[in-house]
């Protein structure tokens, strides 16, 4: 466990200092994302009943509590404490209204150093941004409530790969113990996060691995967009959905997934076995951890570049 103490107490403080808070996240979120926003929302909910308590952001179908978000509107910014959990970044925020927040706190476990936010914790070496969040409410004393139990169990789950990934230490472990003391329950919590697969996406699975390509040491594949549409399968789906089919390739270092949106955008999930690739995502204006990692490019016309940097630096 870090000695995040002091900047726990601050950013105690600062809660207890506004009546109007909003969580925000990235977009396209994930399960940790998800955890984190609605593991802290409804934690706060509990602890601080008079506060009016907002969530926003995108939304798809890791939505595990089918939960919509808040219809957060541009004025609703305006004197309210604004909570960014599991990002740092502008660019993968989906809303620019932050900036109108009057103060800023940003929770996070990506490696970054942010230009903006007044109260700032980053913690790389977590398995998550849900494992922080935990921390942070266990630290300060402050009531968990089952339903938060479960998101943040949850998100936990997820961005360690089921406590798989290289960020699991043995505070992932403690904090995942404070979860269960608080009545996260194991079996509902993966049913939620396990859910029976289309035939669409069972396609797309099969898409993946007839069509992608392996050179020196790096694998890659492109879905266009009509390959998605054909199937019914959203742009968030395909990408996150399918980056993990080629992470026991043989002789492969490093692989990364080009999913085409609607606009012509693309999606960019990277993984690594063992050689930090994060630099190359925030080449492109993403970010991430050294060995998952991700970002969004305006075409896929700078496929081939991107896929240069990578052999680069895998070789």
């Amino acid at each position: 466990m870090e000695n995040n103490k002091k900047v726990f107490n601050e950013i105690l403080q600062t809660i207890k200092d506004y009546k109007k808070i909003i969580i925000i996240r990235h977009k396209g979120p994930d399960y940790d994302a998800y955890g984190s926003q609605f593991g802290l929302y409804y934690a706060l909910k509990e602890n601080f009943k008079d506060k009016e308590i907002l969530i926003a952001g995108d939304d798809n179908a890791n939505n595990f509590y089918n939960r919509p978000m808040d219809d957060v509107k541009e004025e609703d910014y305006n004197g309210a404490l604004l909570i960014l959990v599991d990002q740092s970044s502008v660019g993968m925020l989906n809303d620019l209204n932050y900036r109108l927040a009057d103060k800023i706190i940003i929770m996070d476990h990506h490696e970054s150093n942010p230009d903006f936010g007044d109260v700032i914790i980053i913690t790389p070496t977590y398995s998550s941004a849900a494992e922080l969040i935990t921390e942070f409410l266990y630290e300060t004393n402050l009531t968990i409530p089952k339903v938060s139990a479960d998101a943040l169990y949850i998100g936990m789950v997820g961005d360690s790969n089921r406590f798989f990934y290289k960020g699991t230490t043995s505070n992932t472990f403690l904090m995942a113990k404070v979860l269960l003391d608080a009545g996260a329950d194991i079996i509902t919590d993966y049913k939620l996060m396990v859910k029976d697969e289309s035939e669409g996406f069972k396609k797309i699975k099969g898409y993946v691995l007839e069509n992608f390509t392996l050179n020196n040491k790096v694998a890659s594949v492109v879905i266009p967009k009509e390959i998605r549409n054909k199937y019914g399968i959203t742009d968030a789906q395909a990408s996150r959905g399918t980056i993990n089919m080629l992470a026991t390739l043989e002789n492969c270092e490093a692989w990364v997934n080009f999913t085409e949106k609607d606009d012509g955008e693309a999606f960019v999930e990277i993984r690594s076995k063992e050689i930090p690739v994060v630099d190359v995502a925030k080449s492109f204006g993403g970010g991430g951890h050294e060995l998952a990692c991700g970002a969004t490019i305006a075409t896929l016309d700078l496929k081939d570049e991107f896929v240069r940097r990578l052999e680069e630096k895998v070789n």
